[in-house]
């Protein structure tokens, strides 16, 4: 007969496999999306997965590495850092759905980034969008990128019902105030505007702390910007890839060492 400690540890797998098993039965009973924002734009590329990278990559059978469009999942660690968290859940989720026969690949307007991968959207044989079953399933970020935004409106769509029901990332908030920026990377930020100019062809909105928002004078447009003086005292909500700005020969004494670019107003809520 197995021992107590055999036991107690068979009772902990067992508790372990249904929190699991439980988090992604949640996951598949989420309402679906509105087909009519989340089509597909034409028949696409019949595609194989080879293998899953992590939430928001995988690599198929042709070679190619494909980094979807519109989702930003967490980091998954490297080098004996620590995964950040749902980290490993996305990527399970994503092998899931990257299992299925019958997937399809659209390609963006911009078809590859400064790494080279293919950037796609990626269907499942139902036609559902996966970057936006990830979402719905509170297992990414929304993030729009020009000139690939064809799916915001269903990538946002998705965000809102995983926020909504607290899944995964929004079961807390992952928003930070703007005066506790300390690293770069992908973050969530809130904050005040105390600063608004123009400089070497941008928009620069400093917030109540070390960091400072970044719009592009052929961007600008897309955010209905007024003048530099109506952002000042302004509570803001960005979203985006932080850029940590320490070290680097360009940051001036007195700048702000982190910087976050902002491309498209999904990416900006003004409260």
């Amino acid at each position: 007969m197995p021992g107590l400690a055999q036991v107690m540890a068979a009772v902990q797998g067992k508790k372990k496999a249904l929190l699991t098993g439980a988090f992604f039965i949640a996951c598949l009973l989420a309402p679906p999306l509105h087909a009519e924002v989340c089509q597909a734009p034409g028949p696409g590329q019949a595609v194989t997965s080879h293998r899953v990278i992590d939430g928001d990559t995988l690599e198929l059978s042709d070679q190619r590495r494909v980094r979807l469009i519109g989702v930003d999942t967490p980091e998954i660690g490297r080098a004996g850092e620590p995964s950040q968290p749902f980290a490993q859940a996305a990527k399970k989720r994503m092998q899931q759905l990257a299992r299925q026969p019958g997937l399809r690949l659209h390609l963006g307007e911009q078809q590859q980034d400064r790494y080279g991968r293919t950037l796609a959207h990626l269907y499942g044989p139902g036609g559902q969008n996966i970057e936006a079953q990830l979402l719905s399933e509170g297992l990414g970020f929304a993030l729009a990128i020009p000139p690939n935004t064809a799916l915001i409106e269903c990538h946002m769509a998705a965000e809102r019902q995983a926020r909504k029901a607290r899944r995964g990332l929004w079961r807390d908030s992952p928003v930070q105030s703007a005066a506790g920026v300390n690293s770069g990377g992908f973050a969530l930020v809130k904050g005040q505007v105390v600063s608004a100019n123009e400089a070497g062809g941008y928009l620069w909105l400093e917030l109540d702390g070390p960091l400072v928002l970044r719009i592009a004078q052929d961007e600008r447009r897309l955010f209905a910007a007024g003048p530099p003086a109506s952002w000042k005292g302004r509570q803001l909500q960005a979203r985006g890839w932080v850029i940590d700005r320490r070290g680097h020969r360009s940051l001036k004494p007195g700048h702000k060492p982190f910087m976050l670019p902002l491309r498209h107003p999904s990416m900006l809520e003004i409260q």
